[in-house]
């Protein structure tokens, strides 16, 4: 019994080790795709160099979820398969070791992954959404995007640029230049003396109160020399940054939601059959994918952990490089299934509950065959 508690020590630093390292590997790619695909959008809104930092904290929460899995089952291929590679595997059969004796520790490992994984979905994930969602529009509300002296773009297309001779700490503006070619057909260009900055966190949308100006629309026929202007006391000029934030700041998406609150508004459409007034989706498939993707993704972990030791015990000097390649095989399959489970449920071909388990069951049933493979091998 000594013996096989420094078995399985060994085998968990093994693969605690390698799924650090898939950890690291795995977690940095998905932060940073995430993070320069956000930066157009980010960047539109005035966010400084400061809160970048808090971006990818918040990103780094966000993914841990997907990225802590997809590690662990690195790491249970990785080490296995170099335990194999190097023969340790067939000195162990040697010496009586089985493969259940292989399997135990590593999915007491996985058993803790999951736990690990189902505190980051049920709390850590929707918490950095929300703060995400709140530095957005922090950073919106106090006009941070608008600086004097350069032209500024209100939309990913350059469409709409705003130069600012001046502005105070208090939001107000001075000498203000907008280029607006929305509409092609009526491009124009307003200047005005003076103006405001508001944010509204209800519509997304950014409202410049402007005072003293004119509007210049610029001419499309060059056959003609007719030009308009259009002068001012005071005008509105509004932009949208639904984009970027999303409509109804105020009020959460589902994948924000605390658990808890997902089963209340479950609760109120079997009692009402509608959502909440103050839900801002008043579907109920959102709610139900999300609440069930709580549950199911951590026992991906459990199933990981007895798929991977199945697959890496082959006896071929072939098996370390193969530990990598099978963990980009297994994950595709797996999230590709996840994501074909969600468009079920979506689209209400399935309960939310049997297409979100339905990954969990297919690799159940290939962990299930791979081990019994396994078996007989040793046998």
């Amino acid at each position: 019994m000594r013996w096989t508690g420094t078995l399985s020590r060994y085998l968990i630093r093994e693969v605690a080790l390698y799924s650090l390292v898939g950890l690291l590997g795995v977690g940095s790619i998905l932060v940073l795709q995430n993070l320069l695909r956000r930066l157009g959008d980010l960047g539109g809104i005035g966010i400084s160099f400061g809160d970048m930092a808090s971006v990818a904290g918040n990103l780094s929460a966000m993914l841990a979820s997907y990225a802590v899995p997809v590690a662990f089952l690195f790491g249970v291929l990785a080490a296995i398969g170099r335990i194999s590679a190097d023969s340790e595997w067939t000195a162990m059969r040697a010496l009586g070791i089985s493969f259940a004796q292989i399997v135990r520790p590593v999915m007491i490992l996985g058993c803790l992954v999951a736990v690990g994984t189902a505190h980051l979905l049920h709390n850590v994930e929707p918490k950095a959404r929300r703060d995400m969602r709140t530095l957005a529009a922090t950073v919106a509300a106090n006009g941070s995007m608008i600086k004097a002296g350069q032209f500024i773009r209100l939309d990913n297309e350059g469409k709409r640029l705003l130069f600012v001779e001046d502005r105070s700490p208090e939001l107000g503006l001075k000498g203000v230049v907008i280029s607006d070619h929305t509409n092609q057909a009526r491009p124009f260009t307003i200047f005005a003396e003076s103006g405001s900055f508001a944010f509204d966190q209800e519509t997304a949308a950014v409202t410049l109160t402007l005072a003293e100006g004119d509007i210049h629309f610029e001419n499309q026929d060059s056959g003609t020399s007719k030009y308009r202007r259009i002068a001012f006391g005071n005008a509105s000029y509004i932009f949208d940054l639904g984009d970027v934030l999303g409509s109804n700041v105020n009020r959460l998406r589902p994948p924000e939601l605390e658990t808890s609150t997902l089963r209340q508004i479950l609760n109120n459409f079997r009692v009402e059959g509608v959502a909440p007034s103050w839900a801002r989706v008043r579907q109920i498939e959102p709610y139900e994918i999300h609440l069930h993707r709580r549950y199911a993704v951590p026992f991906a972990s459990v199933l990981f952990a007895f798929l991977g030791v199945a697959l890496g015990v082959r006896r071929t000097r072939g098996a370390r490089s193969w530990g990598a390649l099978l963990c980009v095989v297994i994950v595709f399959l797996y999230y590709t299934a996840l994501s074909f489970g969600i468009y079920l449920a979506e689209n209400g071909f399935l309960p939310a509950m049997a297409a979100l388990w339905l990954p969990n069951l297919l690799t159940a049933g290939l962990a299930l065959a791979t081990s019994l493979r396994a078996r007989r091998i040793e046998l």
